[in-house]
């Protein structure tokens, strides 16, 4: 009987440490390819044979090939070999391959490996780091539910290697019930800054409203860690209850320039306010350039177009470099007449700084709107004209190529017949993207010029799809 009852206890006192699992999940293979990026993809291949090197590579490559490889797809978001991908999960051992491939479907949001994912987190303390991370972000994208109670088993165990990465999951994949578990650590003494920075995080993500009363005490507590006021401030805003925009506007006055930092992230989710959006107005004009980068971000997230003489300021004035640069790029994402204008006259202003001028390109060009592609024209060919501007010349390139647009035709035939071996490679990626016809005897010329560089030479090749007999058959018929 004594012994029974002795079980009986063990067993009671074991049960809080019985680890929960969730539900593995059935197999299935990935999703059906996304046809219009495997379009784009494709188009970025150098040849024909791209396509089935890519194929044999994920089937008989090393890890490292394939590595290579799978950060490439990564990349171009390329989904046009998730079923070979697949079944080299299934058959490899190797955990570097494993991690990749993880991180692969992660991008493409494929919940094909959802039974590995699940299985691995119901007890992961046999795998390698890197890939229980990298499953804990996959769970997360595809949106495990199966997930939870091995996720929230990891939280309450309080693992250091995987608290935050188990947080961060069960914000996204966790609903009211989870937040409220959450809520519970909030006034734990026993952890450290970082995961109390992600808890609170998490609950604004979440829009665990319950906590929002002790995150606004944490932020008004001066006595408290600065780091933790920072992300109790983003997370009121992330929150979106109203009730936290004078919370937050009068905060903005705190010496601490990283306070004010996450203040101008936590209001930036309230842009109907006239309140949210003076603070992030006067955010733009802050002594501090954290603040100030902040701000500008959130300007354009936003769409605060009071923001644009605020904004042009900053690009013409500012003495931090990057904020100039995140000024040109919330100008052009707000794409008003007066930015535009802006932007369009720093192609044309000598005075201009190379680089306002590459960033002014940069911005106009994402717009997709033709705003300024004539100066862009006219900008890129004086650069051909004057090897004093050849960095200028490869920067303007650089954006060019990134675009098919006929309006640039021109442009890359006369890269293409630069005596700059760099130019040159430039007007190939123009060509490479765009496929010009006008552009195709360019490239054919450098294809045939044996004197010419070589790595160009054997690009041009390639991007016509011809090899060393093909080109004597054309010297021939010439």
């Amino acid at each position: 009987m004594k012994k029974l009852i002795y079980v009986v206890m063990m067993i009671f006192f074991m049960l809080p440490l019985i680890a929960e699992t969730g539900t593995v999940p059935s197999s299935k293979r990935p999703k059906a390819i996304d046809k219009k990026k495997a379009e784009a993809a494709a188009a970025k291949d150098e040849s024909a044979e791209d396509d089935e090197k890519n194929r044999n590579t994920v089937k008989y490559g090393m890890a490292s090939e394939i590595g290579t490889l799978l950060d490439d797809l990564i990349k171009n978001d390329d989904p046009r070999y998730t079923e070979e991908i697949y079944d080299l999960f299934q058959a490899t051992k190797n955990p570097s391959i494993k991690e990749k491939v993880l991180v692969y479907f992660t991008k493409l949001e494929d919940p094909c490996l959802e039974d590995f994912a699940v299985e691995l987190l119901n007890d992961p303390f046999d795998e390698q780091t890197a890939v229980v991370k990298a499953t804990f972000s996959y769970v997360a994208a595809v949106k495990t539910k199966e997930a939870i109670p091995p996720v929230k088993t990891m939280i309450e165990q309080e693992n250091e290697v995987y608290f935050n990465d188990a947080i961060t999951t069960m914000g996204e994949i966790g609903g009211a019930d989870e937040a409220l578990f959450l809520a519970e650590f909030l006034d734990r003494d026993d952890l450290d800054t970082s995961q109390r920075q992600t808890i609170m995080r998490v609950c604004g993500k979440m829009h665990a409203i319950e906590t929002w009363g002790r995150l606004v005490d944490i932020i008004e507590d001066e006595d408290e860690n600065t780091f933790v006021r920072m992300y109790a401030a983003e997370s009121i805003g992330l929150m979106e209850d109203e009730r936290s925009i004078p919370v937050l506007e009068r905060n903005f006055g705190a010496t601490d320039p990283n306070l004010r930092q996450y203040i101008v992230k936590g209001i930036s989710h309230f842009p109907k306010s006239k309140e949210a959006q003076n603070v992030i107005l006067q955010g733009i004009r802050d002594d501090h350039w954290k603040v100030r980068q902040e701000a500008i971000k959130s300007a354009k997230e936003m769409e605060l177009k009071d923001a644009i003489p605020f904004l042009i300021y900053r690009a013409k004035n500012d003495s931090e470099k990057v904020i100039k640069d995140e000024a040109f790029v919330s100008i052009g994402a707000l794409n008003t007449k007066e930015g535009n204008e802006f932007l369009i006259s720093q192609l044309t202003d000598k005075k201009a700084s190379d680089s306002n001028k590459t960033k002014a390109v940069e911005v106009l060009l994402k717009q997709e709107k033709g705003n300024g592609d004539k100066e862009i024209v006219e900008l890129a060919e004086n650069t051909l004209e004057d090897d004093k501007l050849k960095n200028l010349r490869y920067a303007i390139g650089k954006e060019i190529a990134k675009y098919d647009k006929a309006v640039f035709a021109d442009v890359c035939i006369k890269y293409l017949s630069s005596k700059d071996t760099t130019t040159v490679s430039l007007g190939l990626d123009m060509y490479k993207t765009a496929k010009y016809s006008s552009a195709r005897d360019g490239v054919m010329a450098i294809a045939m010029d044996k004197k010419g560089n070589a790595s160009n030479r054997n690009r041009a090749m390639k991007l016509l799809g011809l090899n060393e007999d093909d080109l004597k058959d054309q010297e021939k018929s010439n």
